[in-house]
């Protein structure tokens, strides 16, 4: 491709890869057919043509890696791809299942561990996300991309934690927001605020996070 920033040569680009009938190569082509209109799509955002392409693309892909998955259940790699399928086409459900076989078939893959806390993240599964790259970072303590990932996720928990003592100040009795404020200073390793949680003691908490 001559010029890089080009939406409509790399969209031409990918249908021709998508309309390959050759069917040896379907699956090499339906992946260069994605990379093709994702490269059109970073070009031009707003290119409804290019958005629709993408979307039948994804769904051919993830229809063939389904199928693939059912003849070769033991194939872990299988299941990754479909994975990310899913993260892309946004099914963080699905995506966190594949992942999970995966993990089943491949359990020390710290990688994968990391692929599933950032799809749990996504589905604002922030707990699960955690204790998915912690496990990341039991494999490989020197993971850098876990240790980022693990530390904006915190940071959300830890934000979160002003709102849910404000609220508390409002409402002492309020179980839920309890419950939540305590996931949240354990998630955000801030274990000494625990038993001022438990015990309700709204000047210490609002002391140590104003909002």
């Amino acid at each position: 491709m001559k010029n890089p920033d080009n939406a409509g040569g790399w969209r031409l680009l990918g249908i021709a890869h998508a309309e390959n009938d050759d069917d040896q190569q379907t699956g090499d082509d339906d992946l260069r057919a994605i990379g093709a209109m994702m490269r059109a799509q970073e070009a031009d955002p707003t290119n409804l043509e290019v958005l629709l392409a993408l979307g039948v693309s994804h769904t051919n892909m993830s229809r063939l890696f389904n199928d693939a998955a059912q003849m070769s259940p033991e194939d872990a790699n299988v299941h990754i791809v479909l994975g990310v399928l899913y993260n892309l086409s946004r099914e963080y459900d699905k995506a966190i299942a594949s992942f999970q076989t995966a993990l089943n078939l491949k359990p020390h893959d710290y990688s994968l561990w990391n692929k599933l806390g950032a799809t749990q993240a996504n589905s604002v599964q922030s707990a699960d996300a955690i204790m998915a790259y912690q496990k990341a970072l039991d494999l490989k303590p020197n993971y850098v991309r876990a240790w980022e990932s693990a530390m904006l996720t915190r940071g959300m928990y830890e934000e979160s934690i002003r709102y849910y003592v404000r609220a508390l100040a409002m409402n002492p009795k309020e179980d839920n927001v309890l419950q939540y404020l305590r996931i949240s200073l354990s998630c955000s390793y801030r274990n000494d605020m625990i038993e001022a949680c438990d015990s309700g003691n709204l000047d210490i908490l609002q002391k140590e996070f104003p909002l």
